[in-house]
């Protein structure tokens, strides 16, 4: 017979039933230290960049945009770095700076990122004083913004103190005409590059156009607009004005009057250059009146296909910016598409590539990299 142990005691039995407590092993303290590490690491790699995103801006675009809202004697130590560093290092480019005036320093942000177009939509309002107003909406108006404080006061800052040595900044291409180089531009870089003011007109031509033309008179008298006559012809000034939106193209044409220069060009339709008989005493759009030809993407191109523009939509382009360039004339289409970000990219692409004259963009940073890299940086 085989015996039988009985346990005497609870003391027999082994005393393991409960759960085990899990020790830390040497792997775990080995994954804590690698994350400690890494953490440390970036550290340092954001303490090391974050001086170099925060170093002090080169040139007096970029102090006064850093400065802006600030109160006024520090905005105004900006101007004292004149002629020489207002806007060192920018290389203009051919960008349109869309609305601009919703953008947080209205002017000053497009020049920093080179562009050589700018846009402001126009109001006559008078209940608001018979001025000139700027922005989106009718609701949107302010007298805070109007086109003297945003743009023209700003931009006769601007060339006063950029030609205040007697023209030394300016280029010494010879092959530039002597009247296109009296006054410099803008950009320190290419003091011949004219930027190009465009006007939206948002109310009646008839009654806003007069009003606008007069308040360009302070940039006229100082030589700083492109000018039109009969006895010189075209003469290229620092600042272009175009009249879009409202402007009717007529009067625009018309509105020199004995020796008045003719200093406001229209927005030429971009479709109609490419198959319209053209009156050559009415309406033939060239280079005497009119700069920029114009048209809506969205409503002329239409949406990518699966996010690239179709063949036909590529010969499309090509033969309006043909036209457009046959006529002397700066092509540009707005209402591109703006997300995502890589049909936007795409559509630049193209566009540059087929030759188009300017982008008309939103996003000022991104631009810069289609242009330098599809457009050789051109401008």
């Amino acid at each position: 017979m085989f015996a039988t142990r009985t346990p005497s005691s609870g003391s027999d039995i082994a005393k393991d039933d409960g759960p085990r407590k899990k020790e830390p092993t040497k792997y775990r303290w080995l994954s804590l230290l690698l994350l400690i590490a890494l953490i440390g690491v970036t550290a340092t790699l954001l303490g090391l960049e974050v001086p170099r995103r925060a170093r002090s801006p080169v040139n007096g675009i970029q102090m006064i945009t850093s400065r802006w809202g600030l109160p006024s004697p520090s905005t105004q130590k900006a101007l004292t770095t004149w002629p020489t560093d207002f806007s060192r290092d920018i290389t203009p480019i051919p960008c349109h700076s869309h609305n601009d005036y919703w953008r947080r320093v209205p002017l000053y942000d497009a020049l920093a990122a080179g562009c050589t177009g700018v846009e402001a939509d126009v109001w006559l309002d008078p209940a608001l004083k018979d001025d000139l107003y700027v922005g989106h909406t009718r609701k949107s108006l302010t007298p805070a913004r109007t086109l003297k404080s945003l743009y023209i006061d700003p931009l006769l800052t601007i060339l006063n103190n950029q030609n205040s040595n007697n023209n030394n900044n300016l280029s010494s291409d010879s092959s530039i005409a002597e009247e296109d180089t009296v006054s410099g531009g803008v950009f320190d870089t290419s003091p011949s590059t004219s930027l190009t003011l465009l006007i939206d007109l948002k109310t009646a031509s008839a009654s806003t156009f007069p009003i606008v033309l007069a308040a360009l008179q302070p940039l006229l008298q100082n030589n700083y607009l492109t000018t039109w006559t009969e006895a010189k012809g075209l003469v290229r000034g620092p600042i272009t004005v175009v009249g879009t939106g409202l402007t009717d193209f007529i009067p625009a044409i018309l509105s020199p009057e004995n020796s008045n220069p003719r200093i406001v060009f229209f927005d030429a339709p971009l479709p109609a250059l490419s198959s319209l008989t053209l009156d050559e005493d009415k309406n033939d759009y060239n280079t005497n009146n009119s700069y920029y030809a114009s048209v809506s993407y969205n409503a002329e191109i239409g949406k990518p296909f699966l996010g690239m523009m179709t063949p036909g939509q590529v010969r499309k382009v090509r033969r309006q910016v043909e036209g457009a360039q046959g006529k002397g004339l700066v092509s540009r289409y707005w209402d591109t598409p703006g997300w995502p970000v890589g049909v936007e990219r795409g559509v630049w692409d193209v566009l540059v590539r087929e030759g188009v004259g300017v982008l008309s963009v939103d996003d000022l940073v991104g631009v810069r990299g289609v242009w330098e890299g599809v457009g050789g940086g051109r401008g």
